[in-house]
């Protein structure tokens, strides 16, 4: 408990920083957050937003292959509901959301952003059944807290600056340039954590001075992840067609899981050659030369699986994840992000997927846990893809509803209250 009232008490003085270096806190914000959702005023919303939150991968720009590149930085918001749910609270809510999108394109130069609502808002507040089932350990070697969250706002563009004064707006009410209308939360949200990242060329590098990562700065320069290789490739993603729900209440939504994982690269780094990393990444019939040259998909044939476990004693990480594909489809989308959160190299590990199950399905093809019972020299993360260098700390999951019913889903009234 101690811990946890410390971590909030840091982290509120960080956003007041974050608010006062984005033009300063306004004269009274903190006295004026008790103020009556009631009063808030909807405002308009943009034309042309696609029906679909998630809907990001047409705004983004494409490598020569045709990869989509991910917004730079991402910016996850923890929340619980204030008090019972209720129209007002809707309002407030989707008051802001409104704000933003009349703020900034809906793009990464802009800004993207999802809301998901966990399993205790439906169970606990609203008193009905979730539409997606609360987050459990999915191994014998992780033991994550699962989070109970009621929202996870997830917020993503090209400009770091930009996500921290949006998120100094949202819970600490300072002014946000350019906005034209309110965008505190306090009278609906109580903030309970953020956790920060980046993805792309040059930034994990730029960010490997922290625990877990050897201190002769091993990450490659161009490296859009910490481990050093690509991610993201065309083929090895689901396509947010693939991961829409296709009817029922949350019809053109999706399922959103989200773990927080310590990286342990020293080992990684310090012990590997590159043909064991490529191996353990990929599939250890895969060359790091033939890496270098991947384009829009990690050719890990999972049909190999055997071959790998028998004669080489190694499974890779793609090769073991790509035996979940259905009709050699990836069944999730990956939006996940490193982070340097508490001056240790993580992942946030943020998937989107048509139901958790699919979720469930990949990360159980990952753990080959089939593989030790052929060969030995595997065990659970002894040579066996990339479980050894990665620990799960966190994990929830969440649904998220099109952007007409983002705002408190499935409370009485809602489509009234925001007409």
């Amino acid at each position: 408990m101690n811990e946890r009232r410390y971590a909030l008490t840091r982290r509120r003085f960080i956003m007041r920083a974050a608010g006062a270096a984005a033009g300063g806190l306004a004269t009274g914000v903190l006295e004026g957050a008790a103020r009556a959702a009631t009063a808030v005023a909807l405002g308009a919303q943009p034309p042309g937003l696609p029906a679909r939150q998630f809907a990001w991968d047409a705004t983004l720009a494409r490598d020569r292959y045709g990869n989509a590149i991910a917004p730079r930085y991402d910016r996850l918001l923890f929340f619980d509901v204030k008090g019972t749910p209720t129209t007002a609270h809707a309002r407030q809510l989707e008051n802001a959301l409104r704000t933003l999108e009349r703020t900034y394109p809906w793009g990464p130069s802009g800004l993207l952003f999802t809301v998901g609502w966990g399993h205790g808002y439906f169970t606990r507040l609203l008193g009905t059944s979730s539409p997606v089932p609360p987050a459990m350990a999915l191994s014998d070697f992780e033991l994550p807290t699962i989070d109970d969250y009621d929202l996870c706002l997830h917020l993503a563009c090209d400009e770091a600056l930009r996500l921290a004064a949006v998120e100094a707006a949202l819970v600490g009410g300072a002014p946000l340039s350019g906005a034209s209308g309110p965008l505190h939360l306090a009278s609906a949200l109580v903030w309970r954590e953020t956790r920060t990242g980046f993805v792309g060329s040059g930034l994990p590098a730029a960010n490997q001075q922290v625990g877990g990562i050897p201190s002769d700065r091993p990450v490659p320069a161009g490296a859009p992840l910490y481990m050093g290789f690509k991610s993201g490739l065309t083929r090895n993603q689901a396509s947010e067609d693939a991961i829409a729900i296709g009817a029922g209440p949350f019809a053109e939504g999706t399922t959103q899981q989200v773990s927080y994982m310590r990286l342990r690269l020293d080992s990684w780094y310090g012990e590997l050659s590159d043909r064991e990393r490529v191996a353990r990444m990929y599939a250890p019939q895969v060359t790091p030369q033939q890496a270098a040259r991947f384009t829009v998909d990690a050719a890990s044939d999972p049909s190999l699986y055997g071959q790998a476990v028998r004669r080489y004693g190694v499974v890779g990480h793609a090769q073991t994840s790509a035996r979940a594909r259905r009709a050699g489809k990836p069944l999730i989308l990956r939006r996940d992000f490193d982070t340097a959160d508490g001056g240790q190299a993580g992942l946030h590990f943020v998937s989107l997927q048509r139901t958790i199950d699919d979720f469930i399905a990949t990360r159980s093809a990952m753990n080959a846990s089939d593989a030790q019972f052929h060969n030995p020299a595997i065990t659970d993360t002894v040579n066996n893809g990339i479980n050894e260098f990665i620990f799960v700390l966190k994990r929830a999951n969440y649904i998220i509803p099109s952007r007409a019913e983002r705002s408190f889903p499935a409370l009485p009234g809602l489509a009234a209250a925001l007409r």
